[in-house]
């Protein structure tokens, strides 16, 4: 490991252990997408280690997501976020047995429409826990 990268990863550690509930839930949205992005440019290459990977974290990332839901706080917004959770979850399951690009892209779809809603919600400065989750750090 270079001094550079150690220099840029110990950054982001420090960065991501300060930030607000908002932003690391954020983070974690991007996080699954980037992986979906990779896991499709994978497929496309047959590169199936690669896209196994790429899928794996992705499945951590929305479990993660999953996890953190606080259905009394959240109420039938975590409820909703819950059936969601689950539905990508198999669904990515399904593209990692199938090899499917298909489920890659339903997936990235559905992923995006929750991230791009979730940036709504800081942009208009409405709490994070709207979204019924408890802290993700």
């Amino acid at each position: 490991m270079t001094m550079q990268y150690a220099r840029a990863r110990q950054y982001q550690e420090v960065e991501f252990a300060t930030a607000d509930r908002g932003r690391i839930l954020l983070a974690m949205y991007d996080g699954g997408l980037r992986f979906l992005t990779g896991a499709k440019v994978a497929l496309e290459a047959g590169d199936y280690d690669a896209f196994g990977h790429n899928l794996g974290r992705t499945q951590a990332i929305v479990a993660e997501l999953l996890h953190t839901l606080d259905h009394e706080v959240g109420g039938e917004i975590a409820a909703n976020l819950d059936r969601l959770y689950r539905f990508l979850l198999e669904h990515l399951i399904e593209a990692n047995l199938q090899k499917s690009a298909r489920h890659v892209v339903d997936a990235q779809r559905i992923l995006g429409i929750v991230a791009d809603g979730y940036r709504q919600i800081l942009a208009q400065g409405l709490p994070a826990e709207l979204m019924g989750n408890r802290s993700a750090a």
